[in-house]
């Protein structure tokens, strides 16, 4: 798996596709390479690495997360019930809906907690936590000028103003990309994405009304006000429209 270390206007990004990874194909034999436009000093590595193991550690929560959603949704509806019938039945109340639904509802939503935070203390998540770590551990770096050029790319598009670049999106008329040709470059595009996702959970609207949009003024528009309510990283949704016009 790749590991991407972009310098962004100056301060490093660390990108992967572990937030979209199926965690039960890790094994000890997933191994890591770091990319990036030049070596990386001591302390980069180091960031690289953090930032690594807590995006893994987060994504293989959210794995389990899900993966585990339906049993532990049945087990805590199955606790609810049996918790209202207990309370029906023992617990005399001149008012039983309301208490019996609400000592129910607790012991339900105790469990779910429980289950949830057993799950993040199982077996399956020290092993593949372990794996990461081994793999980062033991990661190789690539100096790559494709990556080089991706980076000398964004800061062209930094020094456009919000404006310019929004009608630059709007219009499908961004500065060229040239001259990429590694075979990570598609995995670096959705590495991107994932990484927009997260602090937009809107992008993919987005993404799709800038590709549908015959109006480009008001595509623009709604591009700027996105920018203002601070949800929206234009330089890094140029980028990636960018590199998707090349796949």
């Amino acid at each position: 798996m790749n590991i991407y270390f972009m310098r962004r206007r100056g301060v490093p990004l660390v990108l992967s596709s572990l937030p979209g990874e199926d965690f039960g194909s890790f094994s000890p034999e997933t191994a890591f390479r770091i990319i990036s436009s030049g070596t990386l000093s001591e302390g980069e590595a180091a960031a690289a690495c953090r930032t690594i193991s807590s995006e893994g550690r987060m994504a293989l929560r959210k794995y389990l997360q899900e993966r585990r959603y339906i049993p532990r949704l049945l087990i805590s509806a199955g606790a609810f019930l049996l918790a209202y019938l207990f309370f029906s039945l023992a617990v005399p109340d001149p008012i039983p809906l309301a208490d019996e639904l609400l000592f129910s509802f607790i012991v339900s939503a105790a469990l779910w907690i429980i289950l949830s935070r057993t799950d993040e203390e199982s077996a399956f998540m020290k092993e593949k936590m372990l794996i990461i770590d081994r793999a980062i551990a033991s990661s190789s770096v690539l100096h790559s000028s494709d990556m080089a050029l991706i980076e000398d790319y964004y800061d062209r598009l930094c020094l456009m103003s919000v404006m310019e670049l929004a009608e630059a999106v709007a219009s499908g008329s961004l500065p060229g990309l040239q001259g990429l040709c590694e075979d990570w470059i598609d995995d670096f595009s959705s590495a991107l994405l994932l990484h927009m996702r997260a602090s937009d959970k809107g992008i993919d609207k987005t993404i799709s009304r800038i590709e549908s949009s015959d109006d480009r003024r008001r595509t623009a528009r709604f591009l700027i006000y996105q920018v203002t309510i601070g949800s929206l990283d234009m330089p890094d949704l140029a980028l990636y429209l960018a590199i998707s016009s090349l796949t």
